[in-house]
């Protein structure tokens, strides 16, 4: 047993090396930032359009990648429908409704409402392969909702409502395809991902070509480019890949502490470099959203592991 295992055997986590630990800390850190990112692509590039370009980048970097490693694409090759409900679930809905949520509501308060994706992925494993949530699940999801309704139902915020119900559809969304991605938990990641991101990408696209109105001069901007590129090959092609590395070696109890850090850094960032400023409203809602999904991810939950994984906590 390593030093580190050693380290992070009381937090429940089982860390078998260096390299572990290194692309767990990038997963968070990329993830954590992307909110931000997305704040800042939307601001050259509509959201239906950005979505398109940035998946369509995605796979195709992805794609590229396999080719150099030589993986065998045909002998790995997913059922058509797994890629199909991963595009409209993992990488269409859900990230069209992120970005426009985002277009109203600060990036680490869509980051904190995402954070609800755990109590999602709960309730669609117990329709659908049968796994049951402990009493601490339950408290936490009632923790949880509650902040988001003292997010969004509280004070003058009439407007903003429809827009964090966007960020929760997106969330449910997501919890939806990471419990139908169980069946499939052994899939080869090139031979998955790309076809799903280029599919999600080429139809939001040409959505966003026929009905968003796209100023190709700030689109095609130094600071919209810089983003998109690090949306596609940081926040979707490196950070899912690393996602589906982690998986096969650690815990999902260690993993789903990501669901923790994740909305927190996207917070600190976002008020730190995106100059985005929290009402105390919005703060009491976060920490009770945060609150409630720690109570659900930490110990006492007896069925955490029967699930094989831990909901993709991505942006």
């Amino acid at each position: 047993m390593t030093r580190w295992s050693l380290h992070a055997r009381p937090f429940g986590l089982r860390f078998d090396s260096i390299a572990v630990i290194a692309a767990y800390a990038a997963t968070v850190l990329i993830w954590g930032t992307t909110w931000l990112g997305i704040k800042f692509s939307l601001a050259g590039i509509p959201p239906v359009t950005g979505v398109g370009v940035r998946f369509a980048v995605a796979g195709a970097l992805l794609y590229g990648i396999a080719l150099a490693m030589r993986v065998d694409l045909r002998k790995h090759a997913p059922p058509f429908h797994l890629v199909a409900v991963l595009a409209a679930t993992m990488f269409g809905i859900n990230y069209v409704l992120t970005y426009v949520a985002e277009t109203h509501l600060a990036s680490g308060l869509v980051a904190v409402l995402f954070g609800t994706l755990p109590f999602f992925v709960f309730g669609f494993a117990h329709f659908m392969v049968g796994e049951r949530a402990s009493r601490r699940t339950l408290i936490g999801t009632v923790l949880a909702l509650g902040g988001v309704a003292v997010i969004s139902l509280v004070g003058d915020v009439r407007v903003d409502v429809l827009y964090v119900v966007a960020a929760l559809v997106a969330a449910i969304s997501s919890g939806f395809a990471n419990v139908y991605l169980k069946r499939f938990s052994h899939a080869e990641p090139f031979a998955t991902l790309p076809p799903a991101m280029l599919l999600a990408g080429g139809v939001s696209l040409v959505c966003g070509l026929l009905f968003e109105h796209v100023t190709w001069s700030r689109a095609l901007s130094m600071p919209s480019i810089l983003a998109l590129f690090y949306l596609a090959v940081f926040g979707s092609a490196i950070a899912f890949y690393l996602n589906h590395w982690l998986l096969r070696r650690i815990s999902s109890s260690a993993f789903g502490l990501s669901a923790l850090m994740i909305p927190v850094l996207a917070v600190g960032v976002g008020a730190v470099f995106g100059g985005e400023v929290f009402s105390p409203r919005d703060l009491v809602g976060a920490l009770l959203v945060l609150a409630g999904t720690w109570l659900a991810l930490t110990r006492g939950r007896p069925q955490e592991d029967d699930l094989g994984f831990e909901p993709e906590m991505a942006a």
